[in-house]
């Protein structure tokens, strides 16, 4: 059984355990106070009860005993807590309580319980029920690692409702002891708080004094335009483009629509296609709308000295690894750029490929609207490719879309006319939060790059089905047949190539990225070595608890920063304990895949990588652009939900913050 299964059944036993072993008691408690005939048979049916609770107990010690062999990330709160709390309880259930009630004999004399029968054959059985409960708070709470404040915070609640069970199970007493039990459980609270005081560790943007006195991220730009002057033959090709963020609306070709905001009028914005080497200079313009003071909507400059409104933005390079202060996100390189105002951003184009660009502040809100588009970089020496056509996968609201080479979007089957025996390249780029298996039948194809970098040794496919994470990009090759080849995104035709007839979906199996094209060269030593745990429990995030999607037990802005020295070589254990699937997206970097579930990898570069649930990725990261880095979940309603954090290098700083309105998510 695989360990997302192995998940997925440990977290239904959770909650039939507890049930079980709650029914058990109540079943008990009835019959203990039923007159004897009709007490002993709800006793046996008690008995019954409790011993499917005692094989479902049974059930959950084996299952974790399956997740163990997966890693000790996927047991540690259940090993050191969960199980113990309802284990040992249970064994004492089944040699005392159990023989009384298959007996039936737990009833006094006179039909009724007596305090002492209810005590030994109900306690027990009880103390298990909050055993079980205390299990599903511990995945809740707790997840990993176990720490002294969670641990405190269950073993208090359960020792307090332990004490109180007890006595209410006594002999009758004055409603002075009701309060006194009361009393217990507000003290184990408030004990379990104290002790448990630094659970809610962490402040605001934590991370932000990790590089201490050293180079501020501010200066850490791309570079300035060569001089004018001299031959002309020396001066560089500077490529020279304005984004504007404004209002639109989408019409779509099925007769839907959305209010969008866009760049440049248009959704998705204007395709940037540069050529290797060149300079870049993107000037961004915020014309979104403003709020008045009257609460109405104007488009003016914002007043001096007033608090920002409307909705600020930035240009995050999706996995273009700029200069630090380049990469677009606020708080952390740069300010948000707010209605009225203008920012400039300016880097190299290095690195052959296909990319994108989004807006960064609200991510979670400003991407689904629209505010991204496409960016290409051709290799200074032309590929043989006659046919290059540039794929946004997009959903509005419930309608995913496909636009082509940067036209609007359409809802409906894309059709594309190309010439037969022309070697054609389809940039593919997922620009939604959620993953993505796309189809490719009618001619062979290989997957030529994947997230910008050339794949080595890539073989033909045929029929095969990919895996697209979100954020992630693959560069799909193949030679026009004669006849039509069809593209589909999930269950959706989505581009036909020289219809009208449609080949049949592609059905073959799901190829595993990792393993695909010819092992690289990879790392033979490390320098240091980070594990970043994902789950969704308990967590402060925003100033308050509250369920959030959670890196080693912390949600943002409280997960400690990673920090490195330049020239590191890093390998990163990325574990998945929870049922989300997360494209984990570390800005600055591509990583290289080096293992899967202990498979090893081809060792593919990726800035984008799809954990799924109950997966342990290992990836190999060179710290060779210092900064201060987002890391974050590119499922963005994610990241909003506390799944990000950062990455610095030692003696670099940032003078920005999450004040000024900035929100990265």
């Amino acid at each position: 059984m695989t360990t997302a299964r192995l998940i997925a059944l440990d977290q239904i036993l959770f909650v039939l355990v507890a049930a079980a072993w709650a029914a058990t008691a109540g079943i008990a408690l009835t019959g203990l106070r039923q007159p004897a005939a009709a007490g002993r048979r709800t006793l046996l049916i008690a008995a019954a009860s409790c011993a499917a609770a005692i094989v479902m107990t049974a059930l959950r010690v084996a299952v974790t005993a399956g997740l163990a062999g997966a890693g000790w990330w996927f047991v540690a709160e259940k090993v050191t807590l969960a199980l113990p709390l309802v284990v040992v309880p249970a064994l004492v259930s089944a040699a005392v309580s159990l023989p009384r009630l298959l007996r039936g004999t737990a009833t006094g004399s006179t039909g009724g319980s007596t305090a002492g029968s209810a005590r030994v054959v109900a306690f027990p059985l009880l103390v298990t029920a909050y055993g079980a409960v205390a299990g599903i708070a511990c995945g809740v709470v707790i997840s990993y690692p176990v720490t002294s404040g969670g641990a405190a915070t269950v073993l208090a609640l359960f020792a307090a409702a332990s004490a109180v069970t007890w006595r209410l199970l006594g002999p009758a007493r004055s409603p002075r002891h009701a309060w006194q039990a009361a009393g217990t459980c507000v003290l184990a609270l408030a004990l379990a708080l104290t002790i448990g005081g630094g659970w809610p560790s962490g402040h605001l943007h934590t991370g932000h004094d990790t590089g201490g006195r050293g180079v501020s991220v501010d200066l850490l730009r791309g570079p300035a335009p060569a001089s004018a002057g001299g031959p002309a033959g020396a001066r560089e090709r500077i490529r020279r483009f304005t984004l504007t963020a404004q209002p639109a609306t989408v019409r779509l070709p099925s007769g839907a629509g959305a209010e969008a905001w866009s760049f440049n009028g248009q959704v998705p914005g204007p395709v940037l296609r540069v050529r290797q080497g060149d300079l870049v200079e993107v000037v961004l313009r915020n014309r979104l709308p403003v709020q008045g003071g009257s609460g109405q909507e104007t488009t003016g400059q914002p007043n001096p000295g007033q608090p920002n409104t409307g909705q600020g933005v930035t240009i995050h390079w999706h996995g273009y690894d700029v200069p630090a202060a380049e990469d677009g996100v606020p708080g952390v390189t740069q300010d948000a750029v707010w209605p009225g105002q203008t920012h400039v951003y300016r880097f190299r184009a290095e690195d052959a490929g296909t990319y994108w660009y989004h807006s960064h502040q609200n991510s979670s809100v400003a991407v689904p609207r629209g505010l991204f588009g496409l960016l290409v970089v051709d290799p200074a020496t032309p590929v043989p490719e006659s046919e290059d056509h540039v794929l946004a996968l997009h959903t509005f609201g419930s309608r995913p879309t496909l636009s082509v080479d940067g036209a609007a979007p359409s809802d409906l089957l894309t059709r594309l006319t190309l010439p037969p025996g022309a070697r054609t390249r389809l940039r593919v780029v997922n620009t939604d939060t959620q993953p993505v298996v796309l189809g490719l039948s009618g001619a062979p194809y290989r997957i030529a790059a994947v997230d910008g970098g050339d794949v080595p040794g890539a073989t033909d496919l045929d029929g095969a089905r990919l895996h697209l994470a979100a954020g992630g990009r693959y560069d799909l090759t193949f030679t026009v047949p004669s006849g039509p080849v069809l593209l589909t995104a999930g269950d959706r035709p989505t581009l036909l190539v020289n219809g009208p007839a449609t080949p049949p979906p592609a059905a073959g199996p799901v190829v595993d990225i990792t393993r695909y094209g010819t092992p690289a060269a990879l790392p033979a030593r490390f320098d240091r070595e980070t594990t970043w745990v994902l789950d969704k429990t308990l967590a402060v995030s925003g100033g308050l608890p509250r369920l959030a999607q959670t890196v080693n037990g912390k949600a943002w802005p409280n997960i400690p920063t990673p920090v490195v020295r330049q020239g590191e070589t890093v390998r990163i254990r990325v574990v998945n304990r929870g049922t989300d699937t997360h494209p984990m997206h570390p800005h600055g970097h591509h990583v290289r895949i080096l293992s899967r579930n202990g498979v090893p990898a081809t060792g593919l570069p990726m800035d984008t990588f799809d954990v799924a649930p109950g997966e342990v990725w290992e990836v190999a990261l060179v710290a060779d652009n210092p900064g201060v880095w987002m890391s974050h979940c590119h499922d963005l309603a994610h990241a909003a939900q506390g799944m990000e954090f950062h990455l610095a290098y030692e003696g670099v700083s940032t003078p920005y913050d999450m004040t000024n309105g900035n929100h990265p998510a």
